[in-house]
């Protein structure tokens, strides 16, 4: 006679509803910006994408009890993936150890991650500035929650190890990468058009931005406005 099994089916918890619920949103956003069209559209789908990556990245890191992280592409070097740059992002946990891919997406076309304060920015891409894009405190316009300290390099879905940009959160939630994440519009330049080594973007005006501002505790907050930065 064989032994009775349970038939016992895993609930979701309310933070792992919240996840599908915030990737469900981001998705619905870009479906929305694509079919009403205009840079402005683009720019608001670009924004919630990265609001509610962020948001699945903090309910990761909750989930689990794992740290947890944004990266974002921002290889100049390797030009044979260019549209990765500043719009291929990819949600990781730390598992064993080991940081494996869970979900991951691109910006809607002509958004871009505004870079952080790097050292060095690759040739091109402010193209049409006299100097630097500024916020209305007249510091740089940059997306200060991306550090230089904080660059990884890594292969993920593809067959080069490049360098990417990362939000890193704790197993509480929180993170030390406190600060603001902006997209731009902008275009991808067109091949043999720019050399080695220079950006493969190239972005277009500092009034046409949206963003976010993320706190230690991990909460984004929507910022809509170049003068609100």
């Amino acid at each position: 006679m064989k032994p009775l099994r349970s038939k016992r089916s895993r609930a979701f918890t309310l933070l792992e509803l919240l996840v599908v619920m915030g990737m469900v949103a981001a998705l619905s956003f870009v479906f929305v910006g694509a079919l009403g069209g205009g840079k402005g559209a683009a720019l608001e789908s670009g924004q919630a994408l990265m609001a509610n990556y962020l948001i699945a990245t903090r309910t990761k890191s909750m989930t689990t009890g794992q740290s947890a992280r944004l990266l974002i592409n921002v290889e100049v070097a390797g030009t044979a993936q260019p549209a990765r740059y500043l719009r291929y992002v990819v949600l990781q946990v730390h598992v064993d150890g080991v940081w494996q891919t869970t979900s991951d997406a691109y910006l809607p076309a002509g958004v871009f991650v505004l870079p952080g304060n790097f050292s060095v920015l690759p040739a091109g891409l402010f193209p049409n500035a006299s100097g630097p894009w500024t916020k209305s405190d007249g510091s740089n316009l940059r997306s200060t929650a991306l550090r230089a300290n904080n660059i990884v390099f890594a292969m993920i879905n593809g067959e080069n190890i490049e360098q990417w940009a990362s939000v890193s959160l704790a197993a509480a939630g929180t993170t030390a990468s406190s600060g603001d994440l902006i997209v731009g519009s902008g275009r991808i330049r067109a091949p043999g058009s720019y050399g080695a080594g220079e950006s493969p973007v190239e972005l277009e005006h500092p009034d046409q931005v949206r963003g976010l501002s993320l706190s230690t505790y991990g909460v984004a907050t929507l910022i809509n406005r170049r003068e609100s930065f």
